[in-house]
């Protein structure tokens, strides 16, 4: 500027405050989080022991009925409205973040402006986060629901395969080694008690080793996937945040710039016409 002084304008301080408060409104860290269990619960699934997931198959079954049997209970005993109230609390500590984010950042940027500037610059951040909480509503719900759902089905990595094989190996074992036994109990084969017993011990050990070898491994992608899901929904909340109200707030400040510019020019201007003219 004229005056070498570069006019007021939002820190980068104040941005990461505004994008990280936007991300606690779109519960990026939790969707991490969900995105990180979910992935670890598709790798249980796919190499967990046949009898394991025959357990949880049938736990999922009769899951529906006891949770609405619940259900039923909680609205007898009239404790419903007090559930249902919880993603109303959410939805308003969600729109408070929001509000107390544009608020900061308007503070920010129209610190050192004179108070009609600074109106003008507050009037705008508050039409752009007019409608900001149900478009990180959006976001929320759309980016959220794809990383943290089971059936997105996450990208696995390379060892997966080998490891449902090795499970499926562990799972012969077993069937091969009673089957044997069998046999030798109804006369059929020959009596070695021995063999059957050892491949039905290392069938039976096995199964729960390779799984637990599983969970060890998956840490890490499940991890990283998790991460990946909290940084995208950061990146979309800010975005989001960037456009309806930082951008529209520089502008605004850009213009006061401007014309502070064209001020001090005119200024300038005048003061060397008066000392021509004396």
């Amino acid at each position: 500027m004229a005056d070498g002084h570069a006019g007021p304008e939002i820190g980068e301080a104040a941005r990461a405050e505004f994008e990280d408060r936007l991300a606690e409104a779109v519960g990026a860290y939790a969707a991490g989080l969900a995105a990180e269990r979910a992935w670890r619960r598709n790798a249980g699934k796919a190499c967990g022991t046949p009898w394991l997931r025959l357990w949880r198959w049938y736990e999922g079954r009769r899951a529906p009925r006891t949770l609405a049997g619940l259900a039923a209970l909680a609205a007898i005993g009239g404790r419903g409205p007090a559930v249902a109230q919880a993603p109303v609390e959410e939805e308003v500590t969600a729109r408070q973040r929001v509000e107390q984010a544009v608020r900061a950042v308007a503070d920010e940027a129209v610190s050192g402006l004179p108070e009609p500037w600074a109106q003008a610059v507050r009037e705008t951040a508050v039409r752009g986060a007019d409608r900001l909480p149900e478009a990180l509503d959006e976001i929320a719900v759309t980016l959220g629901a794809a990383f943290a759902v089971p059936s997105a089905r996450p990208p696995r990595p390379k060892w997966w395969p080998a490891a449902v094989l090795t499970q499926a190996a562990m799972t012969l074992l077993q069937i091969f080694g009673g089957l044997w036994l069998v046999g030798q109990i109804v006369g059929v084969l020959e009596p070695r008690l021995l063999p059957p017993v050892l491949l039905m011990v290392a069938g039976i050990i096995g199964g729960p080793l390779v799984e637990w070898s599983c969970s060890i491994a998956a840490r890490g992608p499940a991890r990283r996937y998790g991460q990946d899901a909290e940084r995208k929904l950061r990146q979309a909340a800010a975005g989001c945040g960037r456009a309806r109200v930082l951008e529209p707030v520089a502008a605004e400040l850009l213009r006061y710039r401007e014309v502070r510019e064209q001020y001090a020019t005119v200024a300038a201007g005048g003061s060397k016409l008066s000392t021509t003219r004396q």
